[in-house]
């Protein structure tokens, strides 16, 4: 896993956390013009959906320079402290249709302030733990800059709670003097700003968090992909969801598959090797897409052969039906590639399959510091001789009449699962004493 992949990961967590961000703020401005809308006489509502609307638009700059926010940051910076001073203005200062003797002092009282704590927790969807900071950092400075001009406006009556107990007034005093219009309580705007601070603190924490999860689910995904290129996507599969423990061998039934290139060793011969090597990842990289189409499991790739299994790790009601169909395809595969390679001038290249159904050891083979996970026993060693007999027969796949059985077994009918089925006959095999009964994908002269 390289860094560079889990910065561009992380980079495009961040872009679309900034799209994330523009859509979730309209959705809750729209709410609001809404809510404003249905509560407030047309006269007043029309100025707050205004504002509202003021609030969409300084939105669409940082929304628009998400792919580019490193070239960009200061501009984007300087939009968020824009939002933050103008919602603390419109947060602040008294509207036009505010009672008489209401006064900026009061507005400093409402609960009002909490939307500013919502502008706050809205940055975190952008997954970028400085914006959050600085955020908070903007909503701090604008709120206490307009806290302190209404305190220190004329009239205005700024105190303490130090300074209500110093004095020693009664409590009617006291009280007459913190409800005073003009009265500006500091100790409140010490608890808003450490309000603040402390979601944004903990707002920043949960992004950097998120942030370290995303890194470690980038980079198992990254092995994940690493591990599919040596082995099967069903092993590794298996292994992501804690499945399957590999070091229980045991006796099952499966489907080996055994498939190759024809005549590979003459064509070899008249080849550069990088031609030769080219010609072969495209042979099995062909082959395997089918196989892994069909969830089987490539045990190996042996020069020019493929060896693919049905039935490993698990057990299924239809592998011999994702064997048989397995077959058929890479029969089919071949040929339209042939299509294409005489398209451009290539010679045709042909392929033998042979496919067997039974008893078998599945397990892994080495030792601890190289294990190998295969199936062993008569079936595979069937299988190779099958496909071997293509050759004798000038077939492309082979399949014997117990693979048939099973498919029929599990209520398929082969000849669906693999049109242009015949049955060949008996045939021997090199290892078996009697001859085995065989099916092919063309009828035998």
């Amino acid at each position: 896993m390289t860094s560079r992949s889990v910065s561009e990961a992380i980079a495009r967590e961040e872009a679309s956390g900034l799209a994330y961000v523009f859509w979730g703020r309209n959705a809750v401005l729209f709410l609001l013009a809404v809510w404003v809308s249905l509560t407030l006489p047309f006269e007043r509502s029309l100025l707050y959906v205004s504002a509202i609307l003021a609030f969409a638009l300084l939105g669409i700059v940082p929304f628009a320079l998400r792919h580019r926010y490193s070239e960009n940051k200061l501009l984007v910076l300087g939009f968020i402290f824009l939002d933050a001073a103008a919602l603390s203005f419109v947060l602040i200062v008294p509207t036009p249709f505010e009672f008489e003797g209401w006064t900026q002092q009061m507005n400093l009282r409402t609960p009002a302030f909490l939307y500013l704590g919502v502008f706050v927790v809205s940055m975190a969807l952008s997954y970028k733990p400085g914006l959050v900071i600085w955020t908070g950092f903007a909503a701090v400075g604008s709120w206490t800059l307009g806290y302190v001009w209404v305190a220190t406006r004329e009239g205005a009556i700024p105190f303490t709670s130090g300074d209500v107990l110093d004095e020693g007034m009664g409590a009617e005093i006291a009280l007459a003097k913190i409800l005073d219009p003009n009265a500006v309580g500091l100790a409140r705007l010490s608890n808003q700003v450490v309000f603040l601070i402390l979601i944004s603190v903990i707002l920043t924490i949960v992004v950097v968090r998120s942030r370290a999860l995303v890194r470690r689910q980038v980079a198992a995904e990254a092995q994940r992909a690493m591990l599919s290129r040596y082995f099967s996507p069903n092993i590794v599969r298996e292994f992501a969801e804690g499945r399957w423990e590999p070091d229980e061998p045991g006796n099952r039934p499966v489907a080996v598959l055994f498939a190759d290139m024809v005549d590979f060793t003459s064509i070899s011969e008249k080849l550069p090797p990088q031609d030769l090597i080219a010609l072969l990842r495209t042979f099995h990289g062909r082959l395997a897409k089918v196989a892994f189409d069909q969830d089987g499991t490539i045990d190996k790739f042996i020069g020019d052969a493929v060896m693919v299994h049905f039935g490993t790790p698990r057990s299924r009601p239809d592998d011999a039906v994702r064997a048989l169909r397995c077959a058929a395809q890479m029969a089919e595969t071949i040929r339209d590639w042939n299509a294409e390679r005489e398209g451009a001038g290539d010679p045709p290249v042909g392929v033998g399959i042979g496919v067997h159904y039974g008893p078998a050891v599945v397990g892994n083979i080495g030792d601890e510091h190289k294990l190998e996970y295969t199936v062993l026993g008569d079936t595979v060693n069937v299988a190779s001789r099958m496909e071997k007999l293509t050759r004798k027969i000038g077939t492309e796949f082979v399949v014997s009449n117990e693979l048939i059985a099973a498919v029929r077994a599990s209520a398929a009918d082969p000849f669906d699962v693999a049109p242009g089925l015949y049955r060949a006959g008996h045939y021997e095999i090199r290892g078996r004493q009697e001859a085995v009964d065989v099916w092919t994908s063309r009828p035998v002269n």
